[in-house]
């Protein structure tokens, strides 16, 4: 059996991290990710001189999307690619983000967490 989606976010600081990307297909969503790994992470590595924590890409995917509410926030033109993450929550087959991005509310069948 795989395993929890809670669980595949050990040693992930959610909070810190950061959405890049909102991608839609059809009955699917994507989230482009930079995840903020604490030392204890499999992927963990020294951050660079300009960083103070260690980022990865990764997506979280979502399939077979029932409910689906997005409230996307206004920017600035040339506004910065990277939305920090206010709140965060999967329960079961709920998810809710809250963002500079903006709000993401969806039910789906299926929800995957990915690292590049």
């Amino acid at each position: 059996m795989g395993r929890s989606i809670a669980s595949r976010f050990e040693n992930v600081d959610i909070e810190k991290s950061v959405l890049r990307a909102v991608i839609i297909n059809d009955d699917e969503l994507t989230l482009e990710m930079d995840f903020c790994l604490n030392e204890a992470h499999s992927e963990y590595e020294a951050p660079g001189e300009d960083d103070d924590r260690c980022f990865h890409p990764g997506l979280i995917k979502f399939a077979g999307i029932s409910k689906l509410a997005l409230d996307r926030a206004e920017h600035p033109t040339g506004s910065s690619r990277r939305f920090a993450i206010q709140s965060f929550s999967i329960d079961g087959t709920k998810f809710a983000m809250s963002c500079d991005w903006g709000t993401i509310n969806l039910q789906a069948r299926s929800i995957r967490v990915l690292t590049e």
